[in-house]
């Protein structure tokens, strides 16, 4: 009897949460008359998918989306190189506040992002980087790159020191011994503070609203935005744009998930 109640606690609260996802699409495969109706059907009467040919077909949207594929992948390329030389150092080398170092890293977590806007706005006006997408990018890999840095230093501790003093000690250098054997061995970890990195860049708008300023430059979250104007909102044109825009971090998640667990463990060693 526990077990079944277990589970039917369990049923209900998924069920609750994925509510939303169900009405999105429901929303998304029904035409704009059968929205307004004064009772709204959760299964749509009239299914059709012309709502997805719509946006599809906006050149706007497709812009948007290429921007935010763009800005992120280069955010998560700079952060999982950057964070995993760093992640090296710190898991190998012991210096002089190494701890400290790490222990501030992963407070920068803590601080709100709408504190660091107007230190970055000044910074990236000061370095002509607005309305650009090297200002987005370094905005984004400085949110991603602390959290990053210790995912991949804890990863690193899991790694045995004694790999690279066998690779040393048949000839290779540091940075031979890194790269042949270590890089392979830490892939699960790079693979996770990849997909971190990428939701980080993908998901973001108030940055891309602050940091930009013509429609050229602006990322996907600004693009579903502004499907809300003075004139109403298109619910259902709203809503496919919305699901198309869940569709990358969704198939990362689907085929990559259990490397991101991978990464997370590790990265919650303590020494």
């Amino acid at each position: 009897m526990k077990r079944i109640l277990w589970y039917v606690a369990i049923s209900s609260y998924a069920l609750l949460m994925i509510f939303p996802l169900l009405w999105m699409i429901s929303t998304a495969l029904k035409p704009s008359n059968e929205i307004f109706t004064l009772t709204p059907t959760f299964i749509p009467e009239n299914v059709t998918l012309q709502a997805f040919i719509d946006v599809l077909s906006m050149e706007s949207y497709r812009r948007y989306l290429t921007n935010s594929l763009l800005v992120a992948s280069c955010s998560t390329v700079i952060s999982v190189t950057l964070s995993s030389l760093a992640g090296y150092g710190f898991s190998r080398f012991y210096f002089k506040g190494r701890k400290r170092i790490l222990h501030i890293f992963l407070s920068a977590q803590m601080i709100p992002g709408v504190i660091l806007l107007m230190p970055i706005f000044f910074i990236m006006t000061n370095l002509r980087l607005i309305d650009s997408y090297v200002g987005l990018i370094l905005a984004y890999v400085t949110f991603s790159l602390p959290f990053s840095t210790w995912i991949m230093t804890g990863f690193y501790k899991s790694i045995p020191r004694e790999l690279d003093e066998a690779a040393m000690i048949d000839g290779a250098t540091r940075l031979q011994a890194f790269i042949k054997i270590i890089v392979p061995l830490a892939i699960p970890g790079m693979i996770s503070t990849a997909i971190f990195s990428f939701l980080v860049a993908w998901d973001e708008f108030l940055f891309t609203l602050t940091l930009t300023s013509s429609e050229a430059k602006r990322t996907l979250p600004y693009g579903l935005y502004s499907f809300m104007t003075q004139y109403g909102v298109e619910w259902n044109n709203l809503m496919a744009a919305s699901i198309m825009a869940i569709i990358p971090p969704l198939l990362i998640f689907l085929f990559l998930h259990k490397y991101f667990l991978r990464g997370f463990t590790s990265g919650a060693l303590k020494e």
